[in-house]
């Protein structure tokens, strides 16, 4: 990570600057044709302050988040307990990796994904997986450039509407 930047374990008082940087990412990436009623209601419902100060509460979570300057420039948040989507793959799911799009191919991303392999390992876990948009062509090569394979699909549903969302895992190594 670039010596400008610190990353550290978030904390409940972080809560309020991670969700606000979460509901931009959000928006930047999904909002692109503007925002409509249901995007904000997942804004106002899922990004929420109280909802991350419950998730940083959880012992079977981790945030971790990077700084730069005092500000909060992205974050990655580790679930413990969650089930994949595709059967028989177990370990630790990157539910969230966010970081600002000023701050987009600085190494941010490949650090706090390294954070996160070494909290599934930490726990004695032996692989990590997540979702991401099929969309999201960026998100999907980036995962592919760190070693995830493309394992199946799952939906995210947004107001009753499904979107499709790849599975992605990969196998960490001892």
């Amino acid at each position: 990570m670039p010596d400008d930047f610190i990353h550290r374990r978030a904390t409940t008082a972080d809560a309020l600057p991670l969700s606000t940087l979460a509901a931009q990412v959000f928006l930047d990436t999904y909002a692109t044709h503007g925002i409509n009623e249901a995007l904000a209601r997942e804004v106002a419902t899922v990004y929420s302050a109280e909802v991350f100060e419950r998730r940083m509460r959880d012992a079977a979570v981790e945030l971790w988040m990077v700084e730069a300057g005092g500000y909060t420039v992205g974050f990655v948040d580790i679930a413990f307990a969650t089930s994949c989507p595709v059967p028989g793959v177990r370990g630790a799911e990157v539910f969230r990796l966010y970081v600002q799009r000023p701050f987009l191919r600085r190494g941010l991303g490949r650090a706090l994904m390294a954070k996160a392999e070494a909290s599934a390992r930490a726990r004695g876990l032996d692989a990590i997986w997540l979702t991401a948009w099929a969309g999201n062509q960026a998100a999907l090569a980036f995962y592919q450039s760190l070693g995830f394979r493309d394992i199946g699909t799952t939906e995210y549903v947004i107001d009753g509407v499904g979107y499709e969302n790849r599975v992605l895992c990969k196998t960490l190594a001892g």
